[in-house]
């Protein structure tokens, strides 16, 4: 009984983590369209903006 609580408990983890992935996922997209969007809107060029935005991910 116990065993099976714990499982549907697991399943429904993992299903929540897997939603909280996706929904990070379609937020970083549609903020980098609207990124994508105000650059063209207003003539930007990634080296004109690469000053003002946080770093990315570190090379190796």
């Amino acid at each position: 009984m116990i065993n099976c609580v714990v499982k549907l408990l697991k399943a429904e983890m993992e299903s929540l983590w897997q939603q909280m992935v996706e929904a990070k996922k379609r937020e970083r997209a549609e903020a980098l369209k609207k990124v994508k969007e105000i650059c063209r809107e207003f003539s930007f060029t990634a080296g004109m903006l690469k000053g003002a935005l946080a770093e990315g991910r570190k090379k190796k």
